[in-house]
């Protein structure tokens, strides 16, 4: 009987938990895309590419050759922008097990690209 008891408000405490705690870990996701982004676009080939071919156009992963999706073509960047934001945002991407790990400042300029309509720029 007393563990019966104990349900509801256990149910109650955790449901409020949930309610009322905030879902990111980023304070950028909670800025208006206007503010988050800015007004200056990240650059194709001076911001995106390069984090592109330090983690993710290398060996064994992204490139000519691999069985994915080759990332050091510019194009192939642009047609899967939309993937690269989602995978990077989530963390699936880079993967794990390559060791990479992109920073705060290089999934917001993925991110902002991306919200900005993948510039060819």
């Amino acid at each position: 009987m007393a563990i019966k008891n104990l349900y509801l408000p256990c149910l109650w405490v955790l449901l409020a938990c949930t309610i009322f705690s905030c879902t990111t870990e980023n304070e950028a996701d909670l800025l208006p895309e206007e503010e988050r982004c800015g007004e200056e676009p990240a650059s194709l080939s001076g911001y995106i590419m390069p984090i592109i071919n330090q983690n993710c156009a290398i060996s064994g992963c992204h490139v000519s050759g691999s069985e994915r999706v080759n990332l050091s073509v510019p194009e192939n960047i642009i047609q899967y922008a939309n993937q690269i934001r989602n995978f990077t945002q989530s963390g699936f991407m880079p993967a794990p097990e390559s060791g990479k790990q992109l920073t705060a400042a290089e999934l917001e300029s993925i991110y902002c690209w991306v919200e900005n309509g993948e510039l060819d720029n």
